[in-house]
């Protein structure tokens, strides 16, 4: 891989890092869901005015902005103001990954390969092991489980927008 490739996927890691970051600031001065409300609401703007509307069937568009945006941030959002870490809170949500292969192979009848299935198996024993160490913490158990809530918003939005198959992928994730 170029150097260039390389330190562009630094900074993709970076920035989302400083996405939680971010989060856990402004949600020490708004509640969670006007915090999440004023984040799009600061990107629908210019996106309504300059990016035309995803050639996708409509229900896909809905799929998608309430699997992406609705749920995955109502549930981060009011996760993270209930005691979720900003770090613990960008490693929970990643379990939309996995999520999103057990979807895809209950909902859409995906074939899940031995090497998957044992990548599913991991990754649910990490989560677990994660959510045992919040049973005795300050804040509980409840912030963990609404991250992973979030994560699975975030595979459902992943589910709807295979089947829409855009052709400016970019246009449905604005």
């Amino acid at each position: 891989m170029p150097l260039r490739h390389r330190l562009l996927a630094v900074l993709v890691a970076v920035l989302w890092g400083a996405n939680f970051i971010a989060i856990h600031a402004s949600l020490e001065v708004f509640p969670p869901f006007l915090c999440a409300a004023l984040r799009f609401l600061l990107l629908a703007i210019p996106t309504v005015l300059f990016v035309p509307r995803p050639r996708v069937p409509a229900r896909w568009l809905i799929g998608y902005g309430l699997g992406f945006g609705v749920l995955q941030f109502a549930f981060l959002y009011l996760g993270m103001s209930l005691g979720m870490p900003a770090g613990l809170a960008s490693l929970v949500l990643q379990s939309s990954a996995p999520f999103t292969v057990v979807l895809g192979a209950v909902l859409l009848g995906e074939h899940v390969t031995g090497r998957a299935a044992a990548g599913l198996a991991l990754a649910a024993f990490g989560m677990a092991v994660v959510g045992s160490q919040r049973l005795s913490g300050e804040a509980g158990i409840l912030p963990f489980l609404l991250t992973l809530l979030a994560g699975l918003g975030w595979a459902f939005g992943n589910l709807a927008a295979r089947q829409a198959a855009p052709p400016k992928p970019l246009h449905l994730a604005l």
